[in-house]
């Protein structure tokens, strides 16, 4: 049943006032962002900041691992870390970036599809999806890699078969190609324009082949430059897929609830934290009529982008056992349930738009409030320890050593060693798994954003146990031991 007495008339020239939805903008990004910030997760970021430290240092360098392969990340990264200097703040800088680079094309797509309006809102949305922040806090490929693709929709969509629509295909294809080099997997959306090809339609054939004129203009631009220096113009590709060894399979229980590998995709989208009730909205907008709402005219575009989505979720999951069910790989298609959503809560009435956009980002803050902000706790009590005690060698786990290198290094200390410690030596280790000697400190987990609002509340004693955990522990305590003679 379609909610029609809901919806009112949006006039053509009719503009959503600027500065009071900025505001809003802002402030719910700056909210979204101090809930579910991580910052150093010591993992991938690890890995750009190496490539970016040999792009300044070692050029022209080709890459040595799949990750500093990621050429538009690390350039990226390599310019903000000239121009700042060694520092957490130029991670910081580099991931916000991407972050506002996203938000902003999602924006203008949903504003050119449907107004300015639906604009803000999709921005607001995408802003506060706990997918989008949770790599907005950190250095990560997968804000710039969906950034290109929205960005290659938004060209692509309604270019007719003319010069000026010849060049918006070639600029589309750029755009992909650079998708492509962020993460090999972006070639999966591409597949959703081959029905398109066959159909020659709402997009021209000719325009298609501009696309992939502009894609091979990227891609072969980026064999070139490897077979100048390696002479395997292939290098990358022979790179991404001989890291399977690599991939961590404990990924698909992240967040997820796997009951049965045929439906357990489409389980990431409607149970998961990374999306919260974004899908459920998306599918009631749809059911009530939002795709009717888009204007003819501006119907290519949407039509370009949800076949790119719908080929990226088929084909993960068509790909289950080669790749993992993470929900970063679902991020087109929740960034086109944002737009879905956007066009159809700018046309409710005023109380039913903002009771549903009051409901989706409070429960994205919520759920990212739950999350853990301090993944790699031992690793951070580590580095504590290591200034706590800076005359003595903190001896370690070597997998956290490793992680612990680069705030060592802004810390300035080396005071680090592979367990274990020497006799009457320190040892730091979760406390499940400290060795035998004596505790000389206790470094305990800190609580998530909600658990630390509840305890400054005093409301801790009412949280029951088996949440209580999750809320004020979240991580194991770390002990810093010294081990017996």
């Amino acid at each position: 049943m379609k909610m029609h007495h809901t919806f009112h008339r949006i006039d053509a020239n009719d503009r959503a006032r600027t500065l009071p939805w900025l505001l809003v903008l802002l402030a719910c990004a700056a909210a979204a962002l101090w809930i579910g910030w991580i910052g150093f997760e010591a993992s991938d970021d690890s890995l750009y900041w190496q490539g970016a430290m040999k792009v300044m240092t070692q050029p022209p360098f080709p890459g040595d691992n799949h990750w500093t392969t990621r050429f538009p990340l690390t350039l990226t990264f390599a310019a903000v870390l000239r121009a700042m200097g060694q520092g957490f703040a130029a991670f910081a800088v580099t991931a916000m970036i991407f972050y506002a680079a996203l938000v902003a094309v999602t924006g203008v797509f949903a504003a050119k599809v449907a107004g300015a309006l639906a604009g803000w809102i999709a921005a607001l949305l995408t802003a506060t999806l706990p997918v989008i922040v949770s790599h907005a806090t950190t250095v990560s490929v997968d804000l710039i890699e969906a950034a290109a693709l929205v960005l290659g929709v938004m060209l692509l969509g309604g270019a007719r078969a003319d010069r000026a629509g010849y060049l918006r295909g070639v600029a589309a294809g750029i755009a992909f190609g650079v998708a492509v080099l962020c993460r090999e997997t972006s070639v999966l959306p591409l597949v959703g324009l081959v029905p398109l090809f066959l159909l020659g339609r709402p997009v021209p054939r000719g325009v298609l082949i501009a696309v992939g004129v502009g894609v091979a203009v990227v891609l072969g631009g980026e064999a070139l430059y490897q077979w100048a220096l390696t002479g395997d113009p292939l290098r990358r590709y022979t790179i991404a897929f001989n890291h399977d060894d690599h991939i961590d399979r404990a990924a698909n229980m992240e967040g997820n609830f796997p009951l049965w590998p045929p439906i357990d995709p489409l389980l990431v989208l409607l149970i998961n934290d990374d999306f919260g009730l974004l899908f459920w909205i998306a599918g009631a907008a749809v059911g009530l009529g939002a795709w009717g709402l888009v204007p003819r005219e501006q119907c290519p575009r949407m039509v370009v982008l949800s076949a790119m989505a719908g080929a990226m979720f088929l084909l993960v999951a068509v790909l289950y056992g080669k790749l993992v069910l993470n929900p970063r790989y679902f991020t087109l298609p929740a960034l086109a349930a944002v737009v879905i959503v956007a066009v159809w809560v700018a046309r409710l009435s005023a109380v039913w738009r903002v009771m549903l956009l009051t409901v989706l980002v409070s429960s994205n803050l919520l759920l990212m409030g739950v999350g853990n902000a301090h993944p790699r706790w031992v690793m951070e009590a580590m580095v504590e320890a290591s200034a706590a005690h800076s005359h003595e060698v903190i001896a370690g786990d070597p997998q956290t050593v490793r992680r612990a290198l680069i705030p060592m290094l802004y810390a300035g200390r080396e005071n680090l060693r592979y367990a274990p410690a020497r006799p009457g030596g320190l040892e730091i280790a979760e406390a499940d798994h400290a060795p035998a000697g004596q505790v000389v400190a206790r470094y305990p987990s800190p609580p998530t954003r909600v658990g630390a609002i509840l305890r400054a509340l005093e409301l801790e004693p009412l949280v029951p146990g088996a949440v209580a955990r999750r809320m004020f522990a979240p991580s194991p305590e770390a002990v810093l031991v010294r081990r017996s003679s």
